[in-house]
């Protein structure tokens, strides 16, 4: 899906309209804010103001009563009274003044212990106990207002006779009076409201005393159903009633009880509610005036730059056409009352263009040297691997159009990197290019020979009819090296390691292609080199397989899981232990014990056997030491070298180094070298050899008759032993051609002045036929398993050294 087209004015314009408006949210909101937290200010002070007025006129109507009521006491010198008998008697005579002018709708009168001297009807308040309780115990007067069905003010008033005895009047006065005064000063309706909770937690309200009752009782009907009670008390609340708003301030009028029962001030705020609407209308228009003429603005500026943006962007396509002079005519501006960026970069453009007009003449002479050098290899002359790349992809995508196969050889030259180090890069050049003209030579003409890298070569055969022709191609491809290569400074042998790999799909990747044409290469490298293997999806799990068991390898090196099992060899014309063989043993933390043959050779392939093999020797030397302490100084242990490790120029220094290590001699050691490794490197070979022949070590020839046995090598190496290799020695009683190898091997070596050990003895017959011809040496299941290295120390000390071994199994 293509994304959608917005020009760069659109953008900038819904930026700054966006910036704008949230500019003017903030400033429309402060200012909405700022009004109404002045309009609660105002009504908070109105409360305020009402509950002052409240306790102004309470305590005034309070005091008033109080000084006529201390007045009366006074003029019926009741200082002087033996009693209050006769001030009781008198006081219904002041009971309709009393209402006449305060309201006092109950006058009583209690004596020293409480009791009721007088009252001016039956019902007395419902508190009136309490407060006359407090006086008595207080001697000052009291104030208190009691709610029930109305709301009343308590007042009482301790009295003196003559004898000190004190007596409480209490009078009960409406507070009709000071609602209305209340109502008078403030200009608002009041009532008193007694406030409850229903059985479904619904919040009721008790009308006691109103100045407009209607209007209350219309209110409470707009009443929401559930509200916040506590922040009606603190915040007020504002009701909206036949288009008038009216704000209710709800004042506690006993802060020392349970709050029940409140003063309700109800103020008419419509008109401060209308205002504030006005105001907030006037501050909305503003703000939209002013998002509109800036709107205005931003596009006109906007639509000037999008359009001169627009110009450029249609000549620059011209650039890529190379159309230069098209270009310039069409990119450039009408200049402006005012120079701004978009002229400079405008001017920028045009010298550009013209740079990039120098620049794509230069281009184009430079072109055919470049497109040369980067598809061809300067020393051979040969296609390189930018050239197989494209070859290879033509290929494929032609099998659309022509059905068949697309063939690719990749070969290797066989060990090339000894031969640049032993002659010089010289001589591995000159074998290079005579390698590409061979290859060169045997190609057809449609087919294309490329130098992939270093000593790599391939060969892409465009259009076969089936994949046999590129195997028979490969196969004259290995016979080239069966002739010789002459340079100057000697006959230089070379062979090839070739991997091929077809493929009928047009689809497919010439990246894979060439991967699984290596990886068939190096199936031929990893199977004896100078051969010839075609891709097969094996190969993949199988490299996989082996990338995975060298990450072990390298982490078994490095937690230290190798370890060695010696097998005893017997000397079967003593019949005593004459040494061991060191053979390594790796322990896996989860597969356990792995066969060396599965690992041996990824050490090897991952050129770890060097740094495995200085391990092994160290450790034998070890062992050594161990096998004197227990008793057998003169026991010789023979120790495996691999190709790779041989060939190390620091070899004979690093073993002296370990011998001195330990206190040991190389006359404790015989160093195995298979057959392969003695030819494939005959002069590196023989100087290594002579050096550690001059050290004291042993050597020996293993597996000797598998490999490519020469006589005239092994007269010229310093070579004490050779190890019959275990094939022909367990197959020598039922196989008389293994028998006569065997028997013709032995009597061979003798001549020669050499000793021979046999392995695999796997039988009583075996050692007997053996002992017939005369081998020196044997060693096998038969005689002694491999020893784990926490076995020796038993074996040595209750076979060997009690006799019992190998005398019990010798005929």
């Amino acid at each position: 899906m293509m994304p959608r087209y917005l020009s760069l004015s659109w953008k900038i314009l819904l930026l700054m309209l966006s910036m704008l408006l949230l500019l003017l949210l903030w400033f429309t909101g402060l200012s909405l804010l700022h009004m109404n937290e002045q309009f609660n200010r105002q009504q908070a002070q109105r409360k305020a103001q009402g509950q002052q007025y409240f306790e102004f006129y309470n305590q005034s109507s309070a005091q008033q009563l109080l000084t006529w009521l201390q007045t009366h006491v006074e003029l019926q010198q009741l200082h002087l009274a033996d009693d209050f008998d006769q001030f009781a008697t008198g006081l219904a005579t002041q009971l309709e003044p009393l209402q006449q002018n305060f309201a006092v709708r109950q006058l009583s009168l209690f004596g020293p212990q409480q009791q009721l001297l007088y009252r001016s009807n039956a019902a007395l308040p419902g508190n009136s106990n309490d407060i006359v309780a407090r006086t008595l115990a207080e001697h000052s007067p009291q104030t208190l207002i009691s709610c029930d069905v109305q709301c009343d003010k308590l007042l009482t008033l301790p009295l003196l006779d003559r004898h000190g005895e004190v007596a409480v009047l209490l009078a009960t006065t409406d507070m009709t009076e000071v609602l209305f005064n209340l109502h008078q000063a403030l200009g608002v309706e009041v009532a008193i409201l007694r406030d409850s909770t229903d059985n479904n937690g619904l919040q009721r309200f008790t009308l006691l005393q109103a100045s407009d009752h209607q209007l209350l009782q219309q209110l409470y009907q707009v009443l929401p159903a559930q509200f916040d009670m506590a922040q009606a008390r603190r915040d007020g609340l504002v009701l909206t009633l036949q288009q008038h708003s009216y704000y209710l301030h709800f004042i506690t009028l006993d802060p020392a009880g349970n709050g029940s029962h409140l003063l309700l001030m109800l103020e008419d705020v419509s008109a401060a509610v209308t205002e504030n609407r006005r105001y907030q209308r006037r501050i909305i228009a503003v703000a939209g005036g002013c998002f509109l003429a800036l709107l205005l603005l931003i596009t006109l500026v906007t639509r000037r730059i999008s359009r001169r943006i627009l110009q450029l962007a249609r000549a620059l396509p011209l650039l890529a056409q190379r159309r230069y002079a098209a270009f310039r005519q069409q990119s450039t501006l009408q200049p402006g009352l005012l120079q701004d960026e978009l002229t400079t970069f405008a001017d920028s453009v045009l010298t550009l263009s013209h740079e990039l007009e120098t620049l794509d003449q230069q281009l184009q002479e430079n072109t055919t040297n470049l497109q040369k050098m980067a598809m061809f290899d300067q020393l051979t002359g040969l296609a390189n691997r930018n050239m197989l790349q494209y070859q290879l992809n033509l290929a494929l995508a032609g099998l659309q159009h022509q059905p068949g196969y697309v063939g690719l050889l990749f070969l290797d030259l066989d060990n090339f990197k000894d031969i640049n180090n032993s002659r010089s890069h010289a001589v591995g050049d000159l074998l290079l290019i005579e390698t590409a003209q061979r290859l060169k030579s045997l190609a057809q003409p449609s087919d294309v020979v490329c130098r992939f890298g270093g000593d790599e070569f391939a060969i892409v055969l465009m259009h076969i009819s089936t994949p046999e022709q590129a195997e028979q191609l490969a196969a004259r491809v290995l016979a080239l090296f069966d002739t010789g290569f002459t340079p100057e400074q000697g006959m230089v042998s070379l062979s090839a390691s070739i991997g091929v790999a077809c493929s009928a799909d047009a689809g497919f990747a010439a990246e894979e292609l060439i991967r699984r044409a290596d990886l068939a290469m190096y199936q031929a490298k990893h199977n004896g080199r100078n051969r010839c293997f075609v891709f097969a999806e094996q190969m993949s799990s199988d490299l996989a397989n082996r990338m995975q068991l060298e990450a072990e390898l390298r982490q078994a090196l490095a937690q230290q899981q190798f370890s060695l099992s010696l097998q005893p060899q017997v000397n079967l014309t003593t019949g005593m232990l004459c040494g061991f063989e060191a053979l390594l043993r790796w322990q896996h933390p989860q597969r356990g014990m792995v066969a060396p043959d599965e690992f041996i050779s990824v050490l090897e392939q991952a050129q770890l056997m060097p740094e495995v093999g200085y391990w092994v020797f160290e450790r034998s030397c070890q062992h050594c030491v161990a096998l004197k302490e227990l008793g057998l100084p003169q026991v010789v242990i023979a120790v495996n070298l691999s190709a790779d490790q041989f060939l190390d120029r620091n070899l004979p220094d690093n073993f002296a180094a370990i011998l001195q290590k330990y206190a040991l001699s190389a006359g404790h050691f015989e160093l195995e070298l298979t057959e392969s490794t003695l030819v494939s490197h005959v002069s590196e070979t023989l100087d290594v050899m002579h050096r550690l022949k001059a050290q004291g070590f042993a050597f020996a020839i293993d597996d000797f008759g598998t490999g490519y046995s020469s006589l005239n090598y092994l007269k010229q190496m310093p070579v004490s032993t050779i190890k019959i290799d275990r094939s022909f020695v367990m197959g020598m009683l039922d196989n008389p051609a293994d028998h006569q190898i065997v028997a013709s091997t032995i009597a061979m070596v003798h001549k020669l002045g050499l000793k021979v050990v046999a392995e695999g003895v796997e039988s009583l017959a075996h050692l007997q036929l053996l002992q017939q011809h005369s081998c020196d040496f044997a060693q096998g299941y038969y005689l002694s398993r491999p020893l784990p290295e926490a076995q020796l120390a038993d074996f040595v000390t209750h076979q060997v050294l009690q006799q019992q071994w190998p005398a019990s199994l010798l005929p």
